[in-house]
């Protein structure tokens, strides 16, 4: 790659709204559901009190009549059923949810990725991505099983101190100001949780970065045992070690404050039980009543005290997926009706295509400094052949990536038969070249190439494409059968002329191959330059080349050579 630039790092959230607002988006085809599933769970939290209510009224009466007796049982089991019936539904829903969600937010996630622009995807990295692909997503997928006990065991904690204003005013107020008390502390754990688990995320990006160099860098690692040594212990372990430290910080932070707030509930019972002043002694029966709500109410506190880190991590990494894909810039909008004529037309031929005083920036790599391609002028015909050559680091793979557009012009335009390329018109533009770059990826299967429900289409694309295996020399290593490689365990050569197959199969009007030749063996180079470039001049296309090998540069009708971002020479061989 011929710039760099480094992932970006991601701070703690300012601010729920963005988290609130991709929320409300992946929720938009469920939304039914979510209601349901909340209005379950309020259900569940009032048969769970009038259980407690029924139960408290059974046992504190001290010889109630049959009758009585028997309608206090026959509430209570229809509390119970309700109770039970309500939580199972609600469990299902949620986990529906839970599921939805991620998938939604996942394809969220790669619709933004995919429709990103080239260079917004590189100064990101992969790695932000993969981390909320898999960390944050099942975070936010964790909500949903978190929601339930967050919404039951608040309506059963809302209910019992309801409950417990009826039976005493005083006893009430004193619950109440425990959990005032004690919500102080836990929140004051809570900023320091939140701040622990924003510094674990941004560890984490880092994390998958090194865990990609386990296996992009698996070569050199295993040549050099001090090098090994060192990333395992300095840089990977370090990783890992910081994320685990700032998650267990986080979570014994979360740990306090439940602790603090159980403990203070603890403080309640005890002066309610003890200092008569609060009217406790006056009655045993509402003692009793006292107790057994408490005792009922604690189990729910606790659940719900437990489950708000899930509902803390979840807002988190909804925050950190918005500030991960808010790197990628505003989503293009789909184009509007009058360049549907041209994206369905993308792959027309043209008479021109032209680069008018075009330059790009970008950091270089080596040198540590803003390196600037351009201003180039360049046009293209049909039925040409055009190398690209210069040394290492002089723009040429960036001139072809900005030809392809790939990389948007900073100055400067492209044209097509002397109309210019705008923002909206580049997706359509694109669909005119097929590629081949050194830093090539090869799919598994011929996609939008070969239709899977045509099969005679799918025997068509086959026969051609094997024949062009054949005419590679490919044919006794892999075969395409209904549109999918049989292998692509190939060394990087053979690799590099599966994709040179595909780029055919494409039959674009525009051809661009970055140092195509460069793992080939001669025999193979000769079939390139002395064959096929030929051919695809016969056939009317446009070829560009990125080449270091002047051995064959009597084969191109146009040499276009780069010095430091710059054209220094045109000429034919």
């Amino acid at each position: 790659m011929t710039a760099h630039c480094p992932s970006p790092s991601l701070a703690a959230p300012t601010s729920s709204r963005p988290a609130t607002q991709l929320l409300l988006t992946l929720l938009r085809q469920s939304r039914g559901t979510f209601v349901c599933a909340l209005v379950a769970c309020v259900v569940n939290g009032a048969a769970s009190v009038l259980l407690v209510a029924t139960l408290e009224r059974a046992l504190a009466a001290p010889s109630p009549p049959a009758s009585e007796l028997q309608r206090l049982a026959l509430g209570f089991a229809a509390c119970a059923c309700i109770a039970l019936a309500t939580r199972v539904t609600s469990g299902m829903l949620f986990a529906r949810l839970s599921q939805d969600t991620i998938g939604n937010l996942r394809a969220h996630v790669a619709q933004r990725v995919a429709h990103a622009e080239l260079r917004e995807l590189e100064r990101i990295g992969a790695a932000p991505v993969q981390s909320i692909l898999t960390d944050d997503a099942t975070n936010v997928s964790m909500l949903f099983f978190a929601l339930p006990n967050l919404v039951m065991h608040g309506s059963i904690v809302a209910g019992c101190l309801a409950y417990l204003a009826y039976l005493s005013w005083p006893v009430c107020l004193l619950a109440l100001s425990a959990i005032a008390i004690g919500s102080l502390g836990y929140r004051l754990g809570d900023a320091r949780a939140l701040t622990a688990l924003a510094r674990a995320g941004r560890a984490q990006d880092r994390l998958f970065d090194h865990l990609g160099a386990l296996f992009t860098g698996a070569k050199e690692l295993r040549l050099h045992r001090e090098r090994a040594r060192r990333f395992l212990g300095d840089r990977l372990g370090s990783a890992i070690d910081e994320v685990r430290h700032a998650r267990r910080h986080a979570f014994t932070a979360y740990a306090a404050g439940v602790g603090w707030i159980v403990f203070l509930f603890y403080v309640f019972l005890g002066v309610a039980a003890f200092m008569p002043s609060f009217g406790a002694h006056a009655d045993a029966r509402e003692a009793a009543s006292y107790v057994i709500v408490f005792l009922f109410m604690l189990v729910p506190l606790d659940g719900l005290l437990n489950n708000i880190p899930t509902l803390n991590a979840a807002r988190l990494s909804l925050a950190r997926i918005e500030d991960v894909l808010a790197g990628f810039g505003t989503p293009r909008s789909p184009l509007p009706a009058s360049m549907a004529k041209l994206a369905a037309s993308g792959t027309a031929s043209f008479e021109r295509l032209a680069l008018r005083s075009v330059t790009h920036s970008y950091m270089h790599e080596r040198e540590e400094r803003l390196f600037r391609l351009g201003p180039i002028d360049l046009s293209f015909s049909p039925g040409e052949v055009v190398f690209i050559v210069g040394g290492n680091g002089s723009g040429k793979t960036t001139l072809a990536k900005l030809i392809a557009g790939l990389y948007e012009p900073e100055t400067g335009i492209v044209e097509v038969d002397g109309a210019g390329i705008d923002a909206a018109m580049r997706p359509a533009y694109r669909e005119r070249f097929s590629a081949v770059f050194n830093d090539f990826h090869l799919f598994d299967t011929l996609l939008g190439i070969a239709d899977a429900s045509d099969d005679a289409g799918h025997a068509e694309t086959d026969a051609r494409a094997n024949a062009l295996l054949e005419k590679l020399a490919l044919d006794h290593k892999v075969r395409v059968e209904r549109g999918a490689f049989s292998t692509r365990a190939l060394s990087t050569g053979q690799r590099k002329r599966l994709a040179l197959v595909v780029a055919y199969l494409e039959d674009r009007p525009f051809y661009l191959f970055d140092e195509w030749a460069a793992d080939q063996d001669p025999s193979f180079k000769a079939v390139f330059y002395e064959q096929l470039l030929p051919e695809l001049r016969m056939r009317g296309k446009t070829v560009v080349v990125v080449t270091h090998d002047d051995r064959y540069f009597d084969t191109a009708d146009r040499i276009v050579k780069l010095e430091n971002g710059a054209i220094v020479s045109e000429a034919k061989p």
